[in-house]
């Protein structure tokens, strides 16, 4: 996964993002039900441009690629008008709703796979008329490693002209067969034959480097790696390199476009003797997916959205409340009747119906077993009954707490107690943000009396206390970095300002608020569910260590 290290800038223009492509997608849609009006596109180019400066800004791969050749395509339809075709509107809202979902995806990922965007891309450039982007254009080969050694042959000019003729009889008697739909085993183990033969020409050369990633890839088609039109074309450039064997003899740096390519095929395949050696030596899982976690990443991409699994979430956890509700009751004494049990029973029901629309299988299954249950009750149930009811509405509840958390952006706090209500402690943690928050808004109101009151000290005799307990609640929040920043600035207020006749002055004083309000601006990232990350607490961190008390991160980093 291409790690994104302006993930907060994401997070603070996404929401502007967002309501763009919206826009352009509604505008789109008005055109194309009323084509004499060519104002509707202004609007729709400007948008797509605006939206294109940020992702260049972020430096988002694939969807700079794909934003840019929607903006270009907008302009066509714009100089086309009525003529444009619905071949092109089509390219434009697939890549609407792509990019859209791609940007949430991303967000909650904390990383990018560039791959997931290229039918989108592909479909754009063809409604361009430009060709299409090969498989391994997002894998960047920045170094090479050596192929590794074989024994090399020494041929004169004429031994290499006729093995080479030869080399490509044996390729190219596999290749026919593969793009007639044809191919066994057999064909590909005599091209795989031909590029090992090719490596060992080459020996030493730069060009073996080549041949061994072929022999691999080769090597993931036959396992059933699909094989698709541009799959054929990379066969046949491989053929053409092959020609060209005979006059260059190996030398010369390998094409780096087609090594890509190549290693994108490899990539989705997790096995095999000549796989396994190059997907170790390009560290192929950090730059490519297998064919079964692509198919999934991209379901989940194009999935339902966090909005629409956050509104199911919150209708099912006001659903489980009321039948935790009408538990609370039984367990009194009342409403200890068929008709209630029946009522609770169907809802039950329609809870695992809901479950199932959300892809939580296992838990929908435990709802129906439970909701048999109760349907089977006829008097008032034992505690052991009421006890196993409770447990499962517990794990659905955190079942769906855990779906929401897969799509909400920084919310990664592992489920450790099935038992344990994880809606009550996401809530309780929002409450803690909040708190800890107010009492940073207290701190700086007192420093702000302080400077007010020509330096009255009275302001300050509650400050390093408050700071002291929100340090305690962030330390609970887990977030250590920020709390040892503000039991520092306790520490400052107590020994240079309360403790102190001379007092800091205006530069120490805009340090000390640079300090807290970057602390606060962490918080504040958390609260809108938006993490800018913790690099902001470095600033933090150097702010108290310029004040003269350094936390340990801080003086880990100047050491």
């Amino acid at each position: 996964m291409v790690l994104i290290p302006n993930i907060a800038s994401l997070n603070l223009v996404k929401a502007e993002v967002d309501t763009t492509l919206a826009q352009v997608e509604a505008q789109v849609g008005s055109y194309v039900e009323e084509r004499d009006n060519p104002a509707l596109l202004g609007a729709c180019v400007e948008g797509l441009d605006q939206v294109h400066g940020a992702l260049r800004l972020i430096e988002l791969p694939g969807a700079v690629e794909l934003s840019a050749g929607m903006s270009q395509l907008m302009r066509q339809v714009q100089a086309n008008g009525a003529e444009a075709s619905d071949a092109t509107f089509a390219a434009l809202g697939q890549g609407l709703m792509v990019l859209g979902r791609y940007l949430e995806y991303v967000q909650i990922r904390q990383g990018a796979w560039p791959q997931l965007l290229l039918p989108a891309i592909n479909q754009v450039r063809a409604a361009l008329g430009q060709a299409a982007l090969a498989e391994g254009h997002f894998i960047v080969l920045e170094h090479l490693p050596a192929a590794p050694a074989l024994v090399q042959l020494d041929l004169t000019p004429a031994q290499l002209q006729s093995l080479v003729r030869r080399l490509r009889l044996m390729y190219q008697t596999g290749l026919i067969a593969v793009l007639r739909d044809q191919a066994e085993f057999p064909h590909y183990r005599m091209m795989m034959r031909a590029c090992e033969r090719a490596q060992q020409v080459c020996g030493t050369r730069p060009q073996a480097l080549l041949w061994w990633v072929a022999s691999a890839m080769l090597e993931a088609l036959q396992q059933g790696v699909a094989l698709s039109p541009a799959r054929k074309n990379l066969l046949g450039q491989l053929d053409r390199q092959l020609k060209a064997l005979a006059q260059n003899d190996g030398n010369g740096n390998p094409d780096r476009r087609l090594i890509s390519d190549c290693l994108q095929i490899v990539g989705l395949s997790e096995s095999g003797e000549r796989v396994l050696p190059v997907r170790s030596a390009f560290a192929l899982e950090n730059h490519t997916l297998t064919e079964a976690a692509m198919t999934t990443e991209y379901e989940l991409m194009c999935g339902p959205g966090g909005s629409v699994i956050k509104t199911v979430a919150s209708v099912l956890k006001d659903e489980l409340a009321q039948v935790k509700d009408t538990l609370d009751i039984m367990s009194r004494g009342a409403k200890n009747d068929v008709e209630s049990y029946q009522g609770m029973a169907d809802s039950l029901s329609r809870t695992a119906q809901t479950l199932v629309m959300l892809g939580l299988l296992e838990s929908s299954q435990g709802m129906r077993t439970q909701a048999e249950a109760v349907r089977a009750w006829s008097g008032e149930p034992d505690a052991a009954d009421l006890h196993a009811l409770v447990d499962t509405l517990m794990e659905v509840e955190n079942s769906v707490a855990g779906l929401v958390k897969q799509v909400t952006p920084g919310a990664d706090t592992p489920i450790i107690n099935a038992r344990i209500s994880v809606h009550q402690l996401d809530e309780a943690r929002a409450l803690l943000v909040a708190e800890s928050r107010s009492g940073l808004s207290l701190a700086k109101r007192a420093i702000s009396s302080y400077l007010e009151s020509s330096r009255d000290l009275m302001h300050l005799a509650n400050v390093p206390s408050t700071l002291q307990s929100v340090a305690g609640g962030l330390s609970f929040l887990m977030i250590e970095r920020g709390a040892e920043v503000l039991r520092a600035c306790s520490r400052y207020i107590d020994a240079r300002m309360l403790g102190s006749s001379e007092q800091p002055g205006m530069a120490d004083m805009e340090t000390l608020a640079d300090a807290i309000s970057s602390v606060d601006y962490f918080l504040e990232s958390l609260e809108a569910n938006k993490p800018i990350g913790e690099s902001i607490l470095e600033i933090a961190e150097d702010s108290v260590a310029e004040l003269g008390f350094p936390v340990a991160s801080a003086a880990a980093a100047v050491a």
